[in-house]
């Protein structure tokens, strides 16, 4: 046996033994779950109740253990006890993350000593990563939620899970002939994003198969390449249910990879400073989650009046708590009551970062949603088009290019074609071009982002 993969398997070992430890048995896991179990079929005014003492609970927390919000309280005349209804939240500012890069560590809770907490980095996508410190319990409770959404898709604690995420399987330039590590612990396979291909496609599909995995948790973008190449190789890779999160999720991704492996696709939306959970119920509503946080949806400057801000204040995380924060994420709104009968309010879907706009020549913006749009129109919408994934990218004020990685079969009437639709989807005040590419370059955490601009522009 390779020593190499031997001690990465081995360490994967231990970890998944540490990692099931933390999260599932030494932590709050077991009874938070049974409490979201039934939590889930309260009332609304129930659930208010729910949200309004967790609120309290946490506010009176941040005034008395974090410099940054004892400064803050004391400086616009806020005391713990003056929080008596949810409405009350509005009497703290809204922050955003350049508030959190300033307030670095005044932000953390001086309650925990640092060895029981644990520090991640954000995605990074919109600038530098920025530290969130995590307190141990919290670790367990999160666990609790995210078990909750495989609950709703049908996953029991034992289901074999295969992943195409963010976890680093080998180095991105790495010649990797083993691209994936198998956890005996947790019973999940995790694959390597940044190394899924068209020429890979087989090996990784054979990997879910060997390892009898029934459910695969994935970026949208990396899921949808391994369902567009099982199809165009006539590959049968039968799941019992795909759940996407991390990237925007359109109709066209969600059906192709519903159609690839014959199973329902649920998606859901997080993130790392554990503030926001949205996830999908069993009839495909997408669902604010109540009990982690108190969510508000704030009207964006957007020419879709249905689009919303995300800002919320998390319950759970007492190392660092973040109140009114703007994730800096858009949704659009959905009234009504699902058919579930969950009084969790509901959006139609979740549109991406409000960072990501194109600004025309004559000054016109293009939002998120117009550019995941103009995507799927051009390539998702499009299956018969030989084309594993693309990007658009502004590399002038007026020139708006599509990168794609073309399959096998790409010939040069399909890049005239991708020229002609591109054309017909971008105002004409833009100049448009394609370029080919061997791959898609996505963020350190294997995130594909649909749009970005160019360095030099």
């Amino acid at each position: 046996m390779n020593l190499k993969y031997l001690n990465r398997d081995l360490k994967v070992v231990w970890k998944g033994a540490y990692t099931r430890l933390l999260k599932r048995h030494f932590g709050p896991f077991k009874k938070t779950r049974a409490w979201l179990a039934q939590t889930q079929y309260f009332e609304a005014e129930q659930l208010r109740e729910i949200q309004l003492n967790l609120l309290k609970k946490m506010v009176k927390h941040a005034y008395e253990t974090v410099p940054y919000y004892t400064g803050m309280m004391n400086k616009l005349g806020i005391r713990p006890d003056d929080i008596n209804s949810l409405d009350d939240i509005r009497r703290f500012p809204i922050i955003r993350k350049a508030d959190l890069k300033a307030a670095g560590n005044s932000l953390v809770s001086k309650k925990f000593n640092p060895f029981f907490t644990r520090t991640v980095h954000t995605g990074g996508t919109t600038g530098t990563p920025m530290p969130i410190v995590r307190d141990l319990t919290s670790i367990g409770n999160e666990h609790a939620f995210v078990r909750r959404q495989f609950d709703w898709a049908g996953i029991s604690m034992n289901g074999r899970c295969a992943y195409l995420t963010w976890r680093r399987v080998a180095a991105p330039n790495e010649k990797c002939d083993k691209p994936y590590i198998y956890d005996p612990m947790l019973k999940e396979l995790f694959l390597s994003t940044i190394h899924l291909a068209e020429d890979t496609i087989k090996v990784f599909a054979d990997t879910i198969k060997a390892y009898k995995m029934k459910a695969l948790i994935a970026y949208p973008s990396a899921a949808y390449v391994l369902a567009k190449g099982c199809l165009q190789q006539n590959i049968t890779l039968a799941l019992d249910v795909v759940l996407t999160t991390s990237e925007t999720l359109d109709d066209a991704k969600r059906n192709l990879i519903s159609k690839a492996f014959g199973c329902k696709v649920y998606d859901f939306y997080g993130n790392a400073e554990r503030v926001c959970y949205i996830h999908t119920c069993e009839h495909g509503s997408y669902h604010i989650i109540p009990e982690y946080g108190l969510t508000e949806l704030h009207p964006a400057e957007s020419p879709n009046e249905h689009c919303h801000r995300i800002v919320a204040t998390g319950f759970w995380n007492m190392a660092m708590p973040l109140i009114r924060y703007d994730i800096g994420d858009l949704v659009e709104i959905r009234d009504g009551i699902c058919l579930c009968g969950r009084q969790f309010p509901m959006v139609k879907r979740i549109v991406g970062r409000d960072s990501n706009f194109i600004i025309t020549p004559s000054g016109r913006t293009l939002g998120a949603m117009a550019i995941e749009y103009i995507l799927s129109r051009v390539l998702y919408q499009m299956y018969e088009m030989p084309v594993l994934e693309g990007q658009i990218v502004q590399e002038a004020d007026d020139l708006i290019t599509l990168e794609y990685v073309p399959m096998i079969e790409f010939g040069d009437g399909d890049a005239q074609k991708l020229v002609k639709l591109l054309r017909e989807e971008i105002p004409s005040e833009f100049r448009v071009d394609i370029r080919r590419m061997n791959k898609i370059n996505r963020t350190p955490q294997g995130k594909f982002l649909s749009f970005i601009m160019a360095e030099h522009h």
